[in-house]
């Protein structure tokens, strides 16, 4: 049992579906990963890719909507690529390029044929704990808690935001609204890489036993 289901993260956000208007999404982690459910759509799931020996070409998340995988995700590094398909021959929905700051999380969600879009770090909008998602925390208390990203296109312009909701007992939430460019295998891969870095960081304080964290 990983950090994630220990964590129970639930994830809520604005997200859109390919070729459709934005909608709200809303999702919560499972045993199995992520349980999506947008207005007026089909519930959707992100799921580790299920096989029980992973060949390296294997994608590491597959989507799931209508009952149909519509779209995989690839892990390399950090960074991570989303195809509508489960092979590595299928075409590309985006990319999500994940970059540090001070050790502070951006986001670069590119989605294939559009503009990308950038986050800036995640700040605190609470008062206690750390000013901002950061992989120097140390504690649990100073990670939990609200943090706000902005939205910007190319030329700089606010273009929506996203936040997160961080309560390692119970479950870590998303919030935000992006444009209707942003494809929703795209958006969810988004969501996955911030679940990802709170992971990472839950990981690290001192105040939580490594016994407990699994």
């Amino acid at each position: 049992m990983n950090v994630r289901t220990q964590m129970m993260a639930g994830v809520l956000a604005s997200l859109v579906a390919s070729g459709a208007s934005a909608a709200t999404f809303s999702a919560r982690q499972m045993h199995r990963g992520l349980v999506i459910h947008r207005a007026g759509s089909p519930a959707a799931r992100l799921v580790p890719y299920g096989t029980l020996f992973r060949r390296p070409s294997d994608p590491s998340f597959v989507y799931h909507e209508g009952g149909a995988v519509t779209a995989a995700i690839w892990e390399s590094g950090s960074s991570a690529v989303v195809r509508s398909g489960t092979t590595e021959n299928a075409p590309v929905v985006g990319r999500i390029v994940p970059s540090w700051k001070d050790n502070e999380l951006m986001l670069s969600i590119e989605p294939t044929g559009g503009a990308a879009i950038r986050t800036s770090v995640f700040k605190r909008t609470s008062c206690a704990g750390s000013s901002a998602l950061d992989r120097n925390i140390s504690t649990r208390e100073a990670l939990e808690g609200t943090y706000v990203a902005t939205l910007t296109d190319s030329d700089g312009a606010t273009v929506g935001s996203m936040s997160v909701d961080i309560d390692p007992e119970s479950a870590t939430s998303f919030t935000g609204d992006l444009p209707s460019g942003i494809p929703a295998p795209l958006a969810a891969a988004a969501a996955q890489a911030v679940d990802a870095e709170v992971a990472f960081i839950y990981e690290s304080v001192i105040d939580v036993s490594p016994t407990l964290r699994h």
